[in-house]
């Protein structure tokens, strides 16, 4: 299985070309840095164009659509997604339900609709994969060049994405690219560990607790799959990497992963409005409305209502997110979906590195997802489009069993005729034998 970077025989046309750019705008949303791009309306004209262009090539045609369905992990998105809407209608508070769904919808519906429309085989995600790894690239750069600072010393790649947002995003991007290593050219190889020293070095710059806490288990999940080798290897990566952090790093950058330690120090911990706070106040909300929920985006509406109206705060976990938003069928749609896609990205061989790199995307979510409101991030349904689009390759590429021909005897449907004195056939008689 050839799925490595660069690995295209055929010549790019110019769907795969708007394929390769489209991660910069909906995905990285590169543009944000720039901010003189701002007039130009970048991404909306980008949207127009690719839609046109996805129209052309009979993107919207029933046939093409109807290829989603050979996508388990779909499924359990058309049920995630019905159940959102669901939740607008019987929404307990007032809120933008409507405005979040549509949104959610054009975001999401754009990316599945393009990649359904480009990828006809295994080599066509070739062109997503370059285009994701080229925009955080250059989110990595602007991080050291140009950095947005929030709370004074943490660095956030864009206006979009908090530094918490950041971390996750860096670690679930190395988390899906890493694994090719082995599988490319010796130049791109060194490029790819290059970028991902940059992107640790962003990550640690984030100050982001919960980006290490899914770093480490990403990192222990890949070196105990490796066996004793890969653990003695991480062992040894592990102290490399620290050592690297302590000489570079000032140590006024690294006062924030302290408080990991030291739990009763920690505001998140002890003080009115920290997250153990928000926690304790969403399960209120989720017992309160277990089957139907709050409502799609009502988190923070309701949250504020149960601590008096004092602030309007995030659930900084997505599974508590959509517990209280959506009910508990809502959570089982959306873990059904993420382990629909973990059990389905499983590698057909050793060289099948994009299964490998989606599990251990999917691991660095389930960790960071903790703490972070991801329940309808475009970062997770990218990943999950992929691993959509994969699935329906692949159902598509398998052989059926062949099937037996069935010779066809004609049968006459005239009644015999009898010569006059032919023997019929006497009817045989059976008897009961005596016991001895």
């Amino acid at each position: 299985m050839n799925q490595a970077l660069g690995a295209v025989k055929r010549r790019p046309r110019l769907m795969d070309w708007l394929v390769a750019v489209m991660p910069f705008f909906l995905f990285g949303r590169v543009h944000e840095i720039f901010p003189w791009l701002a007039p130009v309306r970048p991404l909306f004209l980008f949207v127009i164009v690719i839609t046109l262009a996805t129209l052309l090539n009979r993107g919207l045609t029933k046939p093409r659509l109807a290829l989603f369905w050979h996508s388990m992990t779909f499924k359990w998105f058309a049920f995630l997604l019905a159940i959102m809407f669901l939740s607008i209608v019987m929404s307990v508070y007032r809120s933008a339900s409507l405005y979040k769904f549509k949104e959610f919808c054009v975001y999401f519906g754009i990316i599945l609709v393009v990649l359904n429309c480009q990828v006809n085989r295994r080599a066509d995600l070739t062109y997503c994969l370059v285009g994701i790894v080229l925009s955080a690239f250059v989110l990595e750069v602007g991080c050291y060049i140009s950095p947005i600072y929030v709370e004074h010393t943490r660095v956030a790649a864009n206006l979009s994405y908090d530094p918490n947002d950041t971390a996750l995003f860096f670690i679930m991007i190395l988390a899906l690219i890493l694994p090719s290593a082995k599988h490319i050219r010796v130049f791109y190889r060194w490029c790819l560990y290059l970028f991902t020293v940059m992107g640790v070095g962003v990550i640690i710059l984030t100050q982001s607790r919960g980006g290490l806490v899914a770093g480490s288990v990403t990192l222990s999940i890949w070196g105990l799959s490796k066996g004793v080798k890969g653990i003695a290897r991480l062992c040894l990566l592990g102290f490399l990497g620290l050592a690297i952090v302590l000489a570079v790093i000032p140590s006024e950058r690294l006062e924030r992963f302290n408080s990991i330690f030291n739990l009763e120090d920690d505001y998140n911990v002890t003080a009115k409005g920290g997250r153990l706070d928000i926690w304790e106040n969403g399960l209120v909300l989720f017992m309160e409305n277990p089957i139907l929920g709050t409502g799609l985006g009502t988190f923070r509406v309701a949250e504020g209502s149960v601590n008096g109206g004092s602030a309007w705060r995030k659930a900084h976990n997505t599974y508590l997110e959509i517990a209280v938003e959506l009910g508990l069928p809502g959570l089982i749609a959306f873990l059904g979906m993420i382990f629909s896609a973990y059990k389905l990205a499983k590698p057909a061989d050793e060289s099948d590195w994009l299964g490998q790199g989606m599990r251990l995307s999917l691991v660095s979510f389930l960790a960071g997802g903790m703490f972070l409101s991801w329940g309808y991030h475009i970062v997770l349904y990218f990943v999950l489009t992929i691993a959509m689009i994969r699935e329906r390759v692949l159902a598509m590429e398998t052989p059926r069993p062949a099937e037996v021909p069935v010779r066809d005897v004609p049968v006459s449907k005239e009644t015999p005729v009898l010569s006059e004195g032919a023997p019929l056939a006497g009817r045989r008689r059976y008897t009961m034998r005596k016991p001895k």
